[in-house]
Protein backbone atom coordinates (compact mmCIF):
# COMPACT_ATOMS: atom_id res chain seq x y z
CA UNK A 1 0.00 0.00 0.00
CA UNK A 2 1.34 3.19 -1.26
CA UNK A 3 1.40 6.10 1.52
CA UNK A 4 2.95 9.68 1.13
CA UNK A 5 4.00 11.28 4.35
CA UNK A 6 6.78 13.22 6.13
CA UNK A 7 10.36 11.47 6.71
CA UNK A 8 11.44 11.64 10.34
CA UNK A 9 14.87 12.13 11.71
CA UNK A 10 14.55 8.09 12.79
CA UNK A 11 14.21 7.57 8.66
CA UNK A 12 17.15 9.81 7.78
CA UNK A 13 19.40 7.29 6.98
CA UNK A 14 17.31 6.03 4.31
CA UNK A 15 16.50 9.68 2.48
CA UNK A 16 20.14 9.58 2.84
CA UNK A 17 20.96 6.11 1.22
CA UNK A 18 18.53 7.59 -1.62
CA UNK A 19 20.11 10.72 -2.01
CA UNK A 20 23.54 8.99 -2.27
CA UNK A 21 22.69 6.81 -4.81
CA UNK A 22 20.19 8.81 -6.91
CA UNK A 23 23.12 11.74 -7.24
CA UNK A 24 26.00 9.77 -7.14
CA UNK A 25 27.92 11.13 -4.31
CA UNK A 26 29.36 9.91 -0.95
CA UNK A 27 29.60 11.47 2.48
CA UNK A 28 32.03 11.23 5.32
CA UNK A 29 30.67 10.61 8.68
CA UNK A 30 31.34 14.37 9.26
CA UNK A 31 29.36 15.39 6.98
CA UNK A 32 26.57 13.02 7.34
CA UNK A 33 26.44 14.09 11.32
CA UNK A 34 25.82 17.97 9.97
CA UNK A 35 22.92 17.10 7.54
CA UNK A 36 21.82 15.09 10.73
CA UNK A 37 21.40 18.16 12.78
CA UNK A 38 20.09 20.26 9.86
CA UNK A 39 17.38 17.71 9.15
CA UNK A 40 14.66 19.63 11.24
CA UNK A 41 14.95 23.13 9.06
CA UNK A 42 13.15 22.09 6.06
CA UNK A 43 10.56 18.84 5.20
CA UNK A 44 11.46 15.70 3.16
CA UNK A 45 8.95 13.90 1.91
CA UNK A 46 8.36 10.58 0.80
CA UNK A 47 6.57 7.67 -0.78
CA UNK A 48 6.67 4.43 0.91
CA UNK A 49 5.31 1.18 0.08
CA UNK A 50 5.10 -0.76 3.26
CA UNK A 51 8.29 0.53 5.67
CA UNK A 52 10.36 0.71 2.04
CA UNK A 53 10.85 4.33 0.81
CA UNK A 54 10.50 4.69 -2.86
CA UNK A 55 10.90 8.52 -3.80
CA UNK A 56 11.19 11.63 -2.06
CA UNK A 57 11.60 14.96 -1.94
CA UNK A 58 12.51 18.35 -0.06
CA UNK A 59 10.99 21.23 0.68
CA UNK A 60 12.56 24.38 1.76
CA UNK A 61 10.70 26.98 3.79
CA UNK A 62 11.86 29.85 2.11
CA UNK A 63 11.35 33.28 0.97
CA UNK A 64 12.52 35.44 -1.99
CA UNK A 65 12.31 39.48 -2.81
CA UNK A 66 10.11 40.72 -5.30
CA UNK A 67 11.81 44.32 -5.70
CA UNK A 68 11.65 45.35 -2.29
CA UNK A 69 8.76 43.30 -1.42
CA UNK A 70 9.51 39.39 0.29
CA UNK A 71 7.00 36.62 -0.59
CA UNK A 72 7.36 33.05 1.31
CA UNK A 73 8.73 30.25 -1.73
CA UNK A 74 8.75 26.65 -1.45
CA UNK A 75 12.22 25.34 -2.82
CA UNK A 76 11.66 22.19 -4.17
CA UNK A 77 15.30 19.97 -4.17
CA UNK A 78 16.62 16.42 -3.88
CA UNK A 79 13.82 15.01 -5.83
CA UNK A 80 14.93 11.12 -6.17
CA UNK A 81 13.42 8.18 -6.97
CA UNK A 82 14.81 4.36 -6.69
CA UNK A 83 15.30 2.97 -10.06
CA UNK A 84 13.25 -0.26 -9.86
CA UNK A 85 10.61 2.32 -8.70
CA UNK A 86 10.51 4.81 -11.35
CA UNK A 87 8.36 5.80 -13.97
CA UNK A 88 5.20 4.85 -11.88
CA UNK A 89 4.30 7.84 -11.12
CA UNK A 90 5.52 8.36 -7.46
CA UNK A 91 7.56 11.77 -8.23
CA UNK A 92 4.05 13.22 -9.74
CA UNK A 93 2.21 12.26 -6.82
CA UNK A 94 5.04 13.80 -4.23
CA UNK A 95 5.08 16.87 -6.45
CA UNK A 96 1.05 17.20 -6.39
CA UNK A 97 1.62 16.63 -3.09
CA UNK A 98 3.82 19.72 -2.25
CA UNK A 99 1.63 21.90 -4.34
CA UNK A 100 -1.28 21.60 -2.20
CA UNK A 101 1.57 21.76 1.24
CA UNK A 102 3.34 25.25 -0.47
CA UNK A 103 0.06 26.17 -0.59
CA UNK A 104 -0.98 25.17 2.88
CA UNK A 105 1.66 27.03 4.47
CA UNK A 106 1.02 30.40 2.03
CA UNK A 107 4.45 29.62 -0.15
CA UNK A 108 3.11 31.56 -3.15
CA UNK A 109 5.76 30.71 -5.47
CA UNK A 110 7.86 27.64 -5.98
CA UNK A 111 11.76 27.61 -7.00
CA UNK A 112 13.49 24.72 -8.30
CA UNK A 113 17.08 23.49 -10.12
CA UNK A 114 16.11 21.00 -12.92
CA UNK A 115 17.44 17.72 -13.73
CA UNK A 116 15.58 18.56 -17.20
CA UNK A 117 13.47 21.62 -17.81
CA UNK A 118 11.14 19.89 -20.20
CA UNK A 119 9.92 17.13 -17.10
CA UNK A 120 9.20 20.19 -14.39
CA UNK A 121 7.42 21.98 -17.28
CA UNK A 122 4.56 19.10 -17.21
CA UNK A 123 4.10 19.89 -13.61
CA UNK A 124 3.76 23.81 -14.36
CA UNK A 125 7.04 25.13 -13.28
CA UNK A 126 8.80 27.03 -16.17
CA UNK A 127 12.42 28.53 -16.79
CA UNK A 128 12.98 31.64 -15.33
CA UNK A 129 15.93 32.19 -13.70
CA UNK A 130 19.68 32.34 -16.09
CA UNK A 131 23.23 32.57 -15.39
CA UNK A 132 26.24 35.21 -17.07
CA UNK A 133 29.35 33.20 -16.66
CA UNK A 134 32.55 35.56 -17.99
CA UNK A 135 36.02 34.02 -18.74
CA UNK A 136 38.66 36.95 -18.82
CA UNK A 137 42.07 36.47 -19.65
CA UNK A 138 44.86 37.69 -17.56
CA UNK A 139 45.90 39.77 -20.38
CA UNK A 140 42.15 41.21 -20.19
CA UNK A 141 42.51 42.84 -16.77
CA UNK A 142 43.19 46.59 -17.27
CA UNK A 143 41.99 48.95 -14.82
CA UNK A 144 39.33 51.46 -14.97
CA UNK A 145 39.20 54.86 -14.08
CA UNK A 146 40.00 54.69 -10.36
CA UNK A 147 37.76 55.65 -7.87
CA UNK A 148 38.50 56.52 -4.19
CA UNK A 149 37.63 54.04 -1.69
CA UNK A 150 39.26 50.65 -0.01
CA UNK A 151 38.83 47.25 0.01
CA UNK A 152 38.48 45.29 3.16
CA UNK A 153 38.52 41.14 3.37
CA UNK A 154 35.85 40.59 6.26
CA UNK A 155 34.08 37.30 7.62
CA UNK A 156 30.83 35.83 7.26
CA UNK A 157 30.86 34.55 10.93
CA UNK A 158 31.83 37.96 12.26
CA UNK A 159 30.79 40.83 9.65
CA UNK A 160 27.56 39.70 8.67
CA UNK A 161 25.23 42.38 8.95
CA UNK A 162 27.65 44.21 6.55
CA UNK A 163 27.80 42.05 3.96
CA UNK A 164 24.02 40.66 4.31
CA UNK A 165 22.88 44.58 3.64
CA UNK A 166 24.83 45.38 0.24
CA UNK A 167 23.48 42.06 -0.27
CA UNK A 168 19.99 42.92 0.63
CA UNK A 169 19.78 46.34 -1.11
CA UNK A 170 21.12 44.64 -4.22
CA UNK A 171 19.21 42.29 -4.47
CA UNK A 172 15.69 44.11 -4.35
CA UNK A 173 16.84 45.56 -7.81
CA UNK A 174 15.48 41.90 -8.95
CA UNK A 175 12.87 39.07 -8.93
CA UNK A 176 13.77 35.78 -7.05
CA UNK A 177 16.76 36.38 -4.89
CA UNK A 178 16.69 34.74 -1.62
CA UNK A 179 16.15 36.34 1.70
CA UNK A 180 19.12 35.32 3.16
CA UNK A 181 19.63 34.05 7.26
CA UNK A 182 22.66 33.69 8.87
CA UNK A 183 22.00 29.74 8.65
CA UNK A 184 21.87 30.44 4.87
CA UNK A 185 25.03 32.11 4.89
CA UNK A 186 26.78 29.75 7.31
CA UNK A 187 26.13 26.45 5.56
CA UNK A 188 24.91 27.28 1.53
CA UNK A 189 26.55 30.12 0.62
CA UNK A 190 29.86 30.17 2.79
CA UNK A 191 32.78 27.25 1.55
CA UNK A 192 35.81 26.57 2.39
CA UNK A 193 38.41 28.46 0.84
CA UNK A 194 36.25 31.48 -0.58
CA UNK A 195 36.10 35.22 0.93
CA UNK A 196 34.23 38.08 0.84
CA UNK A 197 36.42 41.32 -0.35
CA UNK A 198 33.84 44.49 0.47
CA UNK A 199 34.13 47.68 -0.99
CA UNK A 200 34.08 51.06 1.21
CA UNK A 201 33.83 54.41 -0.34
CA UNK A 202 35.43 57.55 0.38
CA UNK A 203 32.88 58.07 3.25
CA UNK A 204 33.68 54.42 4.43
CA UNK A 205 30.17 52.91 3.34
CA UNK A 206 29.94 49.47 2.72
CA UNK A 207 28.54 49.48 -1.16
CA UNK A 208 29.91 45.97 -2.76
CA UNK A 209 31.61 43.05 -1.80
CA UNK A 210 33.00 40.17 -3.94
CA UNK A 211 32.52 36.32 -2.66
CA UNK A 212 35.88 34.80 -3.87
CA UNK A 213 38.58 31.97 -3.98
CA UNK A 214 41.97 31.83 -5.78
CA UNK A 215 43.46 28.85 -6.60
CA UNK A 216 45.46 27.28 -9.32
CA UNK A 217 45.66 30.64 -11.42
CA UNK A 218 42.19 30.80 -11.20
CA UNK A 219 40.20 33.46 -9.52
CA UNK A 220 36.39 32.29 -9.06
CA UNK A 221 34.20 35.13 -8.49
CA UNK A 222 30.65 33.30 -6.99
CA UNK A 223 29.18 36.73 -6.38
CA UNK A 224 29.79 40.24 -7.75
CA UNK A 225 27.34 42.93 -5.99
CA UNK A 226 27.20 46.34 -5.87
CA UNK A 227 25.22 49.31 -5.18
CA UNK A 228 26.52 51.36 -7.63
CA UNK A 229 29.36 52.06 -10.73
CA UNK A 230 31.73 53.32 -8.02
CA UNK A 231 31.64 49.89 -6.22
CA UNK A 232 31.91 47.73 -9.32
CA UNK A 233 34.69 49.87 -10.82
CA UNK A 234 36.12 49.56 -7.25
CA UNK A 235 35.30 45.33 -7.51
CA UNK A 236 36.39 45.43 -11.14
CA UNK A 237 40.02 46.85 -10.11
CA UNK A 238 41.32 44.74 -6.78
CA UNK A 239 40.39 41.67 -9.63
CA UNK A 240 43.04 43.38 -11.44
CA UNK A 241 45.33 43.44 -8.72
CA UNK A 242 45.56 39.91 -9.27
CA UNK A 243 46.91 39.81 -12.30
CA UNK A 244 50.49 38.85 -11.46
CA UNK A 245 48.52 35.26 -9.79
CA UNK A 246 46.12 34.03 -12.13
CA UNK A 247 46.03 33.52 -15.87
CA UNK A 248 42.16 33.37 -15.74
CA UNK A 249 39.08 35.00 -13.65
CA UNK A 250 35.52 33.60 -13.93
CA UNK A 251 32.67 35.49 -12.58
CA UNK A 252 29.18 34.60 -12.35
CA UNK A 253 27.05 37.48 -12.63
CA UNK A 254 23.28 38.11 -13.29
CA UNK A 255 21.68 37.52 -17.20
CA UNK A 256 21.56 41.40 -17.18
CA UNK A 257 24.88 42.07 -15.98
CA UNK A 258 26.70 44.63 -18.68
CA UNK A 259 30.29 44.70 -17.11
CA UNK A 260 31.89 43.35 -20.26
CA UNK A 261 30.96 46.44 -21.78
CA UNK A 262 32.86 48.31 -19.60
CA UNK A 263 36.01 46.74 -20.24
CA UNK A 264 38.88 47.84 -22.72
CA UNK A 265 38.22 44.75 -24.41
CA UNK A 266 34.66 43.71 -24.28
CA UNK A 267 35.38 40.89 -26.01
CA UNK A 268 35.80 37.93 -23.37
CA UNK A 269 33.70 34.77 -23.10
CA UNK A 270 30.25 35.07 -22.27
CA UNK A 271 28.17 32.04 -21.68
CA UNK A 272 24.68 32.63 -20.76
CA UNK A 273 23.20 29.20 -18.54
CA UNK A 274 19.94 28.05 -17.78
CA UNK A 275 19.50 27.87 -13.70
CA UNK A 276 16.42 27.68 -11.81
CA UNK A 277 12.38 27.17 -13.01
CA UNK A 278 9.99 28.78 -11.13
CA UNK A 279 6.03 28.32 -10.43
CA UNK A 280 3.02 30.35 -8.87
CA UNK A 281 1.91 28.00 -6.72
CA UNK A 282 -1.02 30.32 -5.47
CA UNK A 283 -2.26 33.05 -8.19
CA UNK A 284 -4.42 34.70 -6.68
CA UNK A 285 -2.30 34.55 -3.45
CA UNK A 286 0.65 35.92 -5.13
CA UNK A 287 -0.66 38.70 -7.19
CA UNK A 288 -2.61 40.38 -4.23
CA UNK A 289 0.90 40.46 -2.78
CA UNK A 290 2.23 41.70 -6.43
CA UNK A 291 2.94 45.75 -6.69
CA UNK A 292 1.45 46.48 -10.54
CA UNK A 293 2.26 49.57 -12.08
CA UNK A 294 -0.77 51.46 -12.34
CA UNK A 295 -2.58 51.96 -15.68
CA UNK A 296 -6.19 53.92 -16.79
CA UNK A 297 -7.40 50.42 -18.44
CA UNK A 298 -8.40 47.17 -16.40
CA UNK A 299 -7.58 43.59 -17.94
CA UNK A 300 -8.79 40.61 -17.71
CA UNK A 301 -6.61 37.31 -17.61
CA UNK A 302 -7.83 33.89 -17.80
CA UNK A 303 -5.25 31.34 -15.87
CA UNK A 304 -4.84 27.92 -16.90
CA UNK A 305 -3.45 24.73 -14.52
CA UNK A 306 -3.70 21.65 -14.96
CA UNK A 307 -1.81 20.75 -11.80
CA UNK A 308 -3.41 23.07 -9.70
CA UNK A 309 -7.07 23.20 -9.85
CA UNK A 310 -6.98 26.34 -7.74
CA UNK A 311 -5.43 28.28 -10.14
CA UNK A 312 -7.83 27.91 -12.87
CA UNK A 313 -8.88 31.72 -12.82
CA UNK A 314 -10.23 34.98 -14.42
CA UNK A 315 -8.53 37.73 -12.49
CA UNK A 316 -9.56 41.52 -13.28
CA UNK A 317 -5.96 44.00 -12.53
CA UNK A 318 -7.63 47.30 -12.42
CA UNK A 319 -5.47 50.25 -10.57
CA UNK A 320 -3.07 47.84 -9.76
CA UNK A 321 -5.39 45.52 -7.55
CA UNK A 322 -6.09 42.05 -8.63
CA UNK A 323 -10.17 40.44 -8.17
CA UNK A 324 -12.11 37.55 -9.39
CA UNK A 325 -13.54 38.72 -12.51
CA UNK A 326 -15.78 37.27 -15.36
CA UNK A 327 -14.67 33.94 -17.34
CA UNK A 328 -17.03 35.19 -20.26
CA UNK A 329 -15.12 38.37 -20.63
CA UNK A 330 -12.40 38.94 -23.28
CA UNK A 331 -8.83 39.11 -21.88
CA UNK A 332 -5.66 37.24 -22.00
CA UNK A 333 -5.34 33.41 -21.98
CA UNK A 334 -2.54 31.83 -20.63
CA UNK A 335 -1.03 29.17 -18.03
CA UNK A 336 0.40 29.58 -15.51
CA UNK A 337 4.22 28.81 -16.85
CA UNK A 338 3.65 31.52 -18.81
CA UNK A 339 1.95 34.26 -16.01
CA UNK A 340 4.92 32.91 -13.98
CA UNK A 341 7.95 33.91 -16.67
CA UNK A 342 5.86 37.28 -17.02
CA UNK A 343 5.44 38.65 -13.65
CA UNK A 344 8.85 37.57 -12.37
CA UNK A 345 10.03 39.26 -15.87
CA UNK A 346 11.88 36.09 -17.28
CA UNK A 347 9.90 36.63 -20.26
CA UNK A 348 7.62 39.84 -21.48
CA UNK A 349 4.08 38.77 -22.89
CA UNK A 350 4.46 40.56 -26.67
CA UNK A 351 7.44 38.01 -27.04
CA UNK A 352 5.16 34.95 -25.80
CA UNK A 353 2.11 36.45 -28.12
CA UNK A 354 4.60 36.34 -30.93
CA UNK A 355 5.63 32.74 -29.94
CA UNK A 356 2.03 31.67 -30.20
CA UNK A 357 2.08 30.95 -25.86
CA UNK A 358 -0.41 33.41 -25.19
CA UNK A 359 -3.56 34.46 -26.30
CA UNK A 360 -5.22 37.75 -26.74
CA UNK A 361 -5.37 40.99 -28.73
CA UNK A 362 -2.29 42.63 -29.51
CA UNK A 363 -3.32 45.83 -27.27
CA UNK A 364 -4.18 43.62 -24.66
CA UNK A 365 -0.47 42.15 -24.43
CA UNK A 366 1.07 45.42 -24.62
CA UNK A 367 -0.98 46.61 -21.54
CA UNK A 368 -0.15 43.47 -19.65
CA UNK A 369 3.44 44.56 -19.96
CA UNK A 370 2.95 48.05 -19.53
CA UNK A 371 1.53 46.66 -16.06
CA UNK A 372 4.71 44.69 -14.94
CA UNK A 373 7.68 46.81 -13.44
CA UNK A 374 11.05 46.57 -15.54
CA UNK A 375 12.77 44.60 -13.14
CA UNK A 376 15.05 41.35 -14.13
CA UNK A 377 14.37 38.06 -12.82
CA UNK A 378 17.89 36.44 -10.99
CA UNK A 379 18.88 34.07 -8.37
CA UNK A 380 22.23 33.67 -7.14
CA UNK A 381 21.53 30.63 -4.44
CA UNK A 382 21.34 26.90 -4.59
CA UNK A 383 19.56 24.28 -3.29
Amino acid sequence: MREIKKITLDEFDKSLELSQYAFQYSLSEESKQKRRESFHLHDVWGEFEGDTLTSKLHLYPLSVFIGKAEVKMGGVAGVATWPEYRRGGSVARLIDHALKTMKEKGQVLSFLHPFDIEYYRRFGWELCFSHKKYTIEKSDLQFMPGVPGTIKRLSVQKDLEIINTIYEQFAQNYNGMLKRDRNWWENHVYSEGYQFAVFFNEDLRPTGYLFYKVSDKLLDVQEFFYLNGESRRGLWNFICQHDSMVEKVKIIVPENEQLHYLLKNPKVKIDVEPYFMARIVDVVGFLQQYTFNKVDERLLLHVKDDKADWNNQSLVIENGEVVVGNAEEEGITLTIKELTAIILQAQTAQFLYEADMIKGTVKKVQLLDQMIPKRSASIIDFF
